[in-house]
């Protein structure tokens, strides 16, 4: 069985909002077997100039009833040639079982290159002792990068479009699978042999037991790689309902030295940990220490963010233990060691968007000013409708925001609420402004998890909320 596209698509411009490839899905060819269909979803170009194309596996309605058919491996090709199986994403991945008829599809979705043309996925199905192929096409128009133009710009803000999918490496199988909590460090000179490190947790299908600590690196922002010698991840928890790891910030510390820090959830103790680990070459980490340790019903430091400045630590996070959830400044001593820590202050971020309280965030240092993002949430839930907000403040007490989400909230296929997100200080097209790693949920049964890249921008970018 094959699908094939009916005709060809176009690309729409939108502006530097990124462009939609539309076009009349494809169409399953007649068949006398009762295998699902593989269809053409919906492609989309980003900002950069980044194309995706989305495939959808589906039981037809009138399918007969009878054991699930599970997906035993997907390939993708590309006019280029084939492409890596690292490279699909979402729910359509080997071991999958397809939905009954009427309950949903499994979903595919690959970068593609720019240059367009035709694109076909193929999978390979197992039922009892059965096995089908199916496939299905489309011809996709080239994509290109919107150049932003000074009268799109919004005064004021910092925003910018939704970013084009990363491919992170996970210690999960598949390699290259769903991840979350981005942090990134930048070395315009290299550290180690990478411009980019990033620390990040897996989170596929929003698995709690896969949600480690991560390290990668890339010498672009966009290819990242595992680097040689290292084996991730660097501490590994069980998961509900026993202790599970979460929330990565990597930070620079004296010496030249790496520091990743994660928090570790313990229910049966109902007690939350900060821990770091450290590295002079980010592939030989040191044993996990303990930075700090909380009763659930005293303190839940939700998405630390740490900087070494001044000679000590100092940490930024959101308390969680009881609604509405309220950001904490703490300073802490020479090293990260939990008897350091002083007494966590009340930090003013200025006003919330209706019906929302703070979730995750980061915080970074720029000149003299301290910088961030700040990830809200629908208020009493974990990441309901999540937005991402830019923070701005003279001192690491009070942030002024933006108001406004940096970017839509809603990517197409990609995703529909915001998460955890880290930046550094960048120019593009010769404007300054801010490069942004952000992650993102795409609530289906189960989530989908990914990380995007963008760029943020505004007619006054540095200094304005």
């Amino acid at each position: 069985m094959s699908s094939t596209a009916r005709q060809r698509l176009a690309v729409i411009a939108s502006g530097v909002l990124s462009a939609l490839i539309a076009g009349i899905p494809s169409f399953a060819q007649e068949s006398g077997d009762a295998a699902p269909v593989l269809d053409f979803a919906a492609a989309t170009c980003g900002a950069a100039g980044d194309l995706e194309a989305e495939f959808l596996l589906t039981e037809p309605l009138d399918a007969p009833a009878g054991d699930a058919w599970t997906v035993a491996d997907v390939r993708v090709e590309a006019a280029s040639g084939p492409l890596p199986a690292t490279a699909v994403s979402g729910t359509l991945l080997p071991g999958a079982e397809v939905p009954a008829p009427g309950e949903g599809s499994l979903s595919g979705t690959a970068p593609v290159p720019a240059s367009g043309g035709r694109v076909a996925f193929a999978a390979d199905l197992e039922r009892g002792g059965e096995q089908t192929t199916v496939e299905g096409s489309a011809v996709l128009e080239p994509c290109g990068p919107a150049v932003p133009d000074e009268e799109l710009e919004v005064p004021g803000r910092v925003w910018g479009p939704y970013g084009g999918k990363r491919t992170i490496p996970t210690h999960v199988s598949p390699a290259g699978g769903q991840t979350t909590h981005p942090s990134v460090l930048h070395f315009p000179d290299g550290w180690n042999g990478y411009e980019f490190w990033m620390a990040h947790t897996p989170y596929p299908g929003s698995n709690s037991a896969h949600e480690d600590p991560n390290i990668a690196a890339s010498h672009d922002g966009v290819n990242w790689v595992v680097p040689a010698g290292l084996s991730n991840p660097i501490d590994d928890q069980p998961g509900l309902p026993g202790p599970y790891n979460s929330d990565t910030d990597l930070a620079m510390g004296p010496g030249n030295t790496m520091y990743v820090f994660w928090r570790v959830v313990i229910p049966e103790l109902t007690q939350e940990r900060i821990k770091y680990a450290t590295s002079t070459d980010g592939v030989n980490w040191s044993a996990p220490a303990e930075a700090l340790r909380s009763s659930m019903k005293v303190r839940r430091p939700l998405s630390p963010a740490f900087l070494y400045e001044d000679g000590r630590w100092v940490m930024w996070a959101v308390n969680i233990t009881r609604s509405p959830n309220r950001v904490e400044y703490t300073v802490g001593g020479a090293t990260p060691a939990k008897a350091d820590w002083g007494t966590p202050v009340a930090v003013a971020v200025g006003g919330m968007q209706r019906e929302k309280e703070p979730w995750h965030l980061s915080v970074h240092k720029d000149g003299d000013e301290y910088i961030g993002l700040l990830n809200d949430t629908v208020i009493g839930s974990t990441g309901r409708d999540g937005d991402l907000l830019f923070l701005a403040g003279e001192t690491p007490t009070a942030f002024a925001n933006s108001a406004k989400s940096t970017v839509p909230r809603t990517k197409p296929f990609q995703h529909d609420h915001l998460y955890r997100a880290t930046m550094i200080v960048s120019s593009e097209y010769g404007r300054p402004g801010y490069r942004m790693w952000y992650s993102a949920r795409l609530a289906l049964n189960p989530d989908v998890w990914n990380v995007q890249d963008t760029f943020l921008h505004g007619a006054a970018v540095h200094g304005a909320p």
